[in-house]
């Protein structure tokens, strides 16, 4: 079996049909393919993240395609991919499961250098005129302010414990934290379409962000103070963002939380959401966890 790092682009689009994916959402990855004489057996494409890697100080990449014709293919493409990787300058790249493919977590859990670090679920809802519910507390909804914005982004010290980056053991977790900080002060600098604000007393208490993709509102984040939690402010800061989803005109929201987060995804659930699929995360330090 022979490796190659370019492929034809009217072989490789087939081949993405063949998995259910449109070549024009694939184009600009690097490439990583097993073939036996000229047939392709199996592909790998993946990018180099560089505002992550510029945060942790580090070279990483981000799986976007794996694709092979048997088990076997896809645990050799992995095998030899992860020491193609200990050449480059890769510090660790991130690889993107479907939870129901127990087969593919399979191999690539025993597999060395590779670190669970949890998964996500998905759902999706299309957006919805819904009664704001009454309240014991004064909440005030609206887009921060400039004022604001310090203490929005300190919301996401707790919103993101048990997120993929708090989970790797290789990652430092100040950095990680000044991450989100920094991820989530560019959405509202502009970076998303929605920018929503709850507050009690003055005090901002809560963060919606979302970014338009086509008809599609994907939430970007979703965070209540912890102390406010359980008072029903997400419900009407959740609402809020629904009626101004429906305003302008998207078809659905889409919603992603961690898989553990049983409290988020009930309230996605009320809100109307239906789970679409779940995936598993995983870190691959290439130079690092030998077993």
């Amino acid at each position: 079996m022979k490796v190659v790092h370019a492929i034809d682009d009217q072989v490789k689009a087939a081949w993405l049909k063949t998995y259910g994916h449109e070549a024009g959402r694939m184009t600009g990855f690097k490439q990583f393919a097993l073939v036996s004489g000229a047939k392709l057996k199996a592909v790998l494409l993946y990018e180099w993240s560089k505002w992550e890697s510029g945060i942790f100080d580090k070279h990483i990449f981000h799986v976007k395609f794996v694709e092979a014709e048997s088990a076997l293919l896809f645990k050799e493409l992995m095998e030899r991919f992860i020491n193609w990787m200990r050449t480059e300058k890769c510090d660790f790249f991130f690889l993107r499961l479907e939870a129901a493919d127990l087969e593919k977590n399979r191999i690539v859990q025993k597999l060395s250098h590779v670190y669970y670090v949890g998964g996500l679920t998905r759902l999706e809802a299309p957006p919805a005129l819904m009664e704001m519910p009454s309240s014991d507390q004064d909440v005030v909804m609206g887009v921060p302010d400039e004022k604001d914005y310090d203490e929005a982004v300190l919301l996401g010290n707790q919103a993101f414990v048990k997120s993929r980056y708090a989970l790797d053991p290789y990652l430092d977790q100040r950095v990680v934290q000044h991450f989100y900080q920094e991820w989530m002060r560019n959405n509202l600098l502009g970076r998303a379409d929605i920018n929503l604000v709850a507050k009690v007393n003055d005090e901002v208490v809560g963060l919606i962000q979302g970014m338009t993709k086509g008809h599609e509102m994907g939430l970007e984040l979703f965070a209540i103070r912890p102390d406010v939690q359980g008072k029903g402010i997400g419900k009407k800061l959740f609402i809020e963002m629904m009626k101004v989803s429906h305003h302008r005109g998207h078809h659905f929201i889409s919603a992603g939380t961690q898989l553990h987060n049983t409290t988020a995804i009930q309230l996605y659930e009320k809100m109307g959401f239906r789970t679409t699929n779940a995936f598993l995360y995983y870190h691959v330090w290439p130079k690092k966890g030998e077993r």
